[in-house]
């Protein structure tokens, strides 16, 4: 028995959808990174604070990153100010953060040329799946900045507090001693008695 042969239009047919698929877009790579422990995060990033997001900027260009703003709620290492600005890309498959108004997430970010990013092989991640970080980190460091719209108290002079209470029992210049007194009338009852 020997081979058959294909007919023509099925093999027109069969070319075509090889070419066709030849021709679709290969799919998108997913984000992969290497899982990174709390301590190892920590150690290795410049900065690692929580922040609730106030802003995300979108990018023109899907390739492009976000701009967020959060506000400091507490921080471990390499903040100093109530409110942060990174960027992180905004797309998923590159890795990139997925930052909405109103969330609180636990932040580990690179610093280079004074600006900040970070994404999801960094380790960072939503508040409430950060237990096993926070009791890695331990208490974190409220910020608090002082500008010149605070009214801070000058510091106190220093006067010596004003006379009062028990100091007012001592001797003062011009007056006999509480003391002194009961002391001499103790001392004439005692004598006119013997």
């Amino acid at each position: 028995m020997g081979c058959a042969a294909i007919p023509p239009p099925v093999r027109h047919t069969f070319f075509g959808l090889i070419s066709l698929l030849w021709l679709l877009p290969a799919p998108a790579a997913a984000c992969s990174c290497v899982e990174l422990s709390a301590q190892d995060a920590f150690d290795q990033h410049a900065a690692v604070f929580e922040g609730r997001v106030v802003e995300v900027h979108r990018p023109d260009d899907p390739g492009g990153a976000l701009r967020v703003v959060l506000d400091v709620v507490q921080h471990w290492k390499g903040v100093t100010t109530e409110r942060v600005e990174l960027s992180t890309p905004a797309a998923s498959s590159l890795c990139g953060v997925s930052f909405e108004p109103e969330t609180s997430w636990l932040v580990y970010a690179e610093a280079a040329d004074g600006a900040l990013s970070t994404d999801i092989c960094h380790r960072t991640r939503p508040m409430a799946d950060a237990s096993e970080d926070l009791a890695t980190l331990g208490a974190g460091v409220v910020p608090v900045e002082i500008t010149e719209e605070d009214e801070v108290e000058p510091p106190a002079d220093d006067d010596p507090p004003a006379r009062g209470g028990c100091a007012s029992c001592s001797s003062a210049p011009g007056r006999p001693a509480f003391g002194g007194l009961f002391a001499l009338a103790l001392g004439l009852l005692l004598i006119r008695r013997s």
